[in-house]
């Protein structure tokens, strides 16, 4: 969503055709805008819904959300209210930055609230025929594939697989660990990444998990990975809300080279998975599916792309989420003290590791693991929703079409419901052991955090997602303690908690290192 970042990106031949397209529309612009301007945002006689100032000329205010749009639309809300509309090319977007008025939108009204809006990408390559769950819009298509989505991942669906949960998170913590005594200090992000793609193997496609990050199995799904996720945030889309700039996809071939990339690289590679789950012995929600598809009229194309959209849903964001645990938890060795001990006291009872079943036992690594994903969420902003007829909230008329975005930042870090946000709490969280998944599909009084989107649209993974967090957790801080490195002046350095690097659809830490210390009392 760094506009900036787009044109900086531009040749100097880019940027001059760029720059004769907007002369050239100019002209017409404002003789039409007198005519169209009253049927731009109709508020039907209601309140204006406030806007920021400083609007620019066709590309509406998109400039001025710079390099962090999401700290941009906080501060927005701080001048305007829980809610607010920017123009983004030609498109209207609102944003919601308050729980209550969140939930009233999009779960209460969300019959009218969860559409998609178009994506040239996610729509017309990856989703063709209304296909997928992520990106399409709300129709019966999109209804019976998150149906069977709900049905594969749901709490008993994930329990069952307990144990690749366990054998891909253990593995996981060991090469961690194996890699930091080998380095010293250790960026733990790749290994991150490794965990969760092999926890997305494993439970998803009934394969064991990728051995290290040198594997070319762990390469080719961080490359289409990577390339996906860059054509689905906003900046890999801009025509999507500034079609004058469509020209510059025909020019570069962008579609063509995409839907190539789709049909070579993508597919191929989650139809070869695909295909080794089905002669797996092991078992898998793959498998799960194929015996629902027929009932729920979802085609072997469609089982591709949800295999995708599993893959991309279940990484990034729980990769930089535990990228985020590490991080906090080396500015805060009294609570690692206490998840620890109350690890040791569970194995100790048990001779064992706990399940996630159990997580009663072990109240502080649940408070924990709840406070960690409010305090530092890694998705910022919601995935647009797309009002499909004009929705009334209080004093405002939000017309029909208009873009829908939920702002995580603001909406975590409410003070009505989370008294003094900027703090790591976990105490917060202690008593109360319901799995997040359960409490987001509850009342608004007890949503325990709003990083997992909303209403009919909200992510079907939750309990997969903390599931394998908890695993994680207890693995890690049973076998070390995570602390900072040490300069060569002796100087202890931590990882930096106020900045990070915005991606659009997701936020990941900047790059640290920290220094794993076995534990030897164990």
């Amino acid at each position: 969503m760094d506009i900036q970042a787009l044109i900086q990106k531009l040749d100097k031949k880019q940027t001059t055709l760029l720059s004769t397209a907007i002369l050239t529309v100019a002209t017409t612009w404002l003789i039409r805008r007198a005519i169209k301007k009253s049927k731009e945002f109709k508020t039907l006689g209601a309140k204006e819904i406030p806007t920021p100032k400083g609007e620019y000329f066709y590309l509406g205010h998109l400039p001025l959300l710079g390099k962090y749009p999401s700290l941009k639309v906080t501060e927005w809300h701080r001048e305007l209210g829980p809610i607010f509309r920017i123009k983004a090319g030609v498109q209207n977007w609102v944003f919601i930055g308050d729980p209550e008025a969140a939930h009233e939108i999009f779960v209460s009204k969300g019959s009218v609230s969860s559409g998609r809006p178009y994506l040239t990408y996610g729509n017309g390559i990856h989703g063709e025929g209304h296909r997928g769950i992520a990106f399409i819009d709300y129709d019966k298509s999109w209804k019976n594939a998150r149906t069977a989505s709900l049905n594969m991942l749901s709490p008993k669906s994930i329990d069952s697989l307990h144990e690749a949960i366990e054998r891909e998170t253990e593995y996981g913590v060991n090469l961690l660990i194996t890699e930091s005594h080998k380095q010293g200090d250790i960026n733990p992000v790749d290994y991150t990444r490794l965990t969760s793609i092999n926890f997305v193997l494993s439970t998803v496609f009934g394969i064991k998990g990728i051995q290290d990050i040198e594997d070319p199995l762990y390469k080719e799904i961080v490359h289409t990975m990577d390339v996906h996720v860059a054509n689905i945030s906003a900046v890999g889309d801009i025509s999507a809300y500034l079609p004058i700039l469509s020209f510059l996809d025909v020019i570069f071939r962008k579609e063509r080279n995409l839907r190539n990339f789709v049909e070579k690289e993508l597919r191929p590679l989650y139809r070869r998975l695909i295909k080794m789950a089905r002669e797996s012995d092991q078992p898998s929600l793959v498998k799960k599916l194929d015996e629902i598809k027929d009932s729920l009229e979802i085609d072997e194309k469609n089982i591709v792309i949800l295999g995708i959209e599993m893959m991309v849903g279940g990484v990034d964001t729980i990769s930089n989420a535990l990228a985020f645990v590490l991080a906090i938890l080396c500015h805060y060795p009294e609570w690692q003290k206490k998840m620890s001990e109350e690890i040791d006291a569970f194995v100790e009872k048990y001779g064992r590791l706990p399940y996630y079943t159990e997580r009663e036992e072990l109240p502080v690594v649940v408070a924990v693991l709840k406070e960690t994903i409010r305090y530092r969420s890694s998705a910022y902003l919601g995935i647009p929703h797309k009002a499909t007829e004009d929705i009334v909230y209080k004093d405002y008329v939000i017309p029909k079409g208009t873009v829908l975005i939920s702002n995580n930042h603001t909406t975590n870090n409410d003070p009505n419901f989370f008294p003094e946000p900027e703090k790591f709490k976990p105490e917060r969280y202690l008593g109360d052991i319901r799995s997040i998944y359960a409490s987001s599909n509850g009342a608004i009084q007890s949503r325990e955090n709003f990083s997992f989107g909303w209403g009919r649209r909200i992510c079907p993974g939750i309990y997969m997602a903390e599931n394998e967090m908890f695993n994680w957790l207890c693995r890690l801080l049973r076998k070390c303690t995570i602390e900072p490195i040490t300069s060569s002046t002796g100087e202890k350095i931590y990882p930096e908690l106020d900045d990070y690097i915005d991606l659009g659809a997701i936020v990941t830490p900047v790059p640290y290192k920290v220094h794993l210390a076995e534990r030897t009392n164990v």
